[in-house]
């Protein structure tokens, strides 16, 4: 039983040192973006994950909203980059 305790200690140990070291990890450009919005939906609650979905989906990639209230009652439109066009696909 001690032998046991012993290597659950170490393993969560070497868990830990991961995840530090993944906390101290300095990441730049579109890594360190996609982890802030992973980072911002994975502490989120149900209603900001749900606005970010649905923002995110119905406006073909363009908008991110983590307001429920804003987008749970109507369509979100799309709004594309300067000098882009947004483009409807048929089914």
């Amino acid at each position: 039983m001690e032998q046991l305790q012993v290597k659950l200690k170490v393993y969560l140990m070497e868990q830990l040192q991961v995840k530090l070291k993944e906390k101290d990890e300095k990441l730049d450009g579109d890594a360190a973006l996609n982890k802030f919005f992973q980072d911002i939906y994975r502490d989120a609650d149900e209603d900001t994950r749900r606005a970010m979905r649905k923002s995110f989906v119905e406006s073909n990639s363009t908008v991110l909203t983590t307001n429920w209230k804003e987008v749970g009652a109507k369509k979100v439109e799309g709004s594309p980059l300067d000098g882009m066009e947004l483009k409807k696909w048929e089914y």
